[in-house]
């Protein structure tokens, strides 16, 4: 159940992005919104190896299987 509830939260986030930046390039300047998207993107890209990088450092420790 929820699985499917994700799912289907995933599908309505993908669809409020994609209608967001669709207004976005119609109320305003389709250069600032491309610079501000390209400063997006490389922020989540730098986040996502600093976190790969500290998952690595600092692995999880996980429990035994109980017998």
């Amino acid at each position: 159940m929820w699985s499917f509830l994700r799912r289907q939260a995933l599908i309505i986030l993908a669809g409020f992005v994609v209608t967001f930046l669709v207004y976005l390039f119609v109320r305003f300047n389709a250069d600032d919104i491309l610079v501000g998207m390209a400063i997006g993107a490389g922020a989540g890209v730098a986040l996502a190896v600093v976190i790969f990088l500290l998952e690595r450092q600092f692995p999880e420790q996980r429990k035994p299987p109980a017998e």
